[in-house]
């Protein structure tokens, strides 16, 4: 009679193992989906004119979703541990997610409309400029009244704005562009 314990190749749990496999593509879309998710947070998500409370909210939701499916026909199916499945689901499917509805919102949009708003001051940080309107355009929206420095040669004192409405009714930035009146 062998013992029992580890090492001698008994599984504790039979009825899992032959099930769960070696696989590499759910680590590779847990690493792509936290670039994504990052190159996604520096471009698109500050041209999309949402609080960014509703956008924490949303990549929440995407991320713990895929854990409300049965474990048995979701991930036990796509041959994922239970850890591998919590993990996938909150490094890849949210971030990945996410990224595709703001840039699906960003790229299908609606006919733009320019309006130009004057600038009362303006913050110049190293490398960002944050314009300060006038008429309280934007105020509750940083990031979407930032732009780079180097963008521009000029700081101006109005700024044309080229706005849409996006694919999910979401309004976003198309276009800001600094001029001296």
């Amino acid at each position: 009679m062998r013992p029992r314990g580890r090492g001698n190749g008994v599984h504790q749990h039979p009825n899992v193992k032959g099930r769960v496999r070696e696989q590499y593509w759910p680590g590779t879309l847990m690493g792509l989906g936290v670039f994504i998710a990052l190159g996604s947070l520096f471009t698109v998500a500050a041209w999309t004119l949402v609080d960014p409370m509703l956008l924490l909210r949303v990549l929440v939701v995407l991320c713990f979703t895929g854990n409300l499916l049965p474990y048995l026909r979701s991930g036990l199916w796509l041959g994922m541990e239970r850890l591998e499945w919590f993990l996938f689901n909150l490094l890849a499917v949210g971030p990945i997610g996410t990224s595709v509805l703001l840039w699906a919102n960003f790229l299908v949009h609606s006919a733009p409309v320019t309006t130009e708003h004057l600038v009362a001051r303006v913050d110049a940080g190293r490398t960002m400029l944050t314009y300060h309107f006038t008429d309280g355009y934007l105020d509750e929206l940083p990031f979407a009244r930032a732009t780079y420095n180097d963008w521009y040669p000029i700081v101006g004192n109005a700024v044309r704005i080229t706005e849409a409405e996006g694919i999910l009714g979401v309004p976003v930035l198309l276009r800001k562009e600094p001029f001296a009146r």
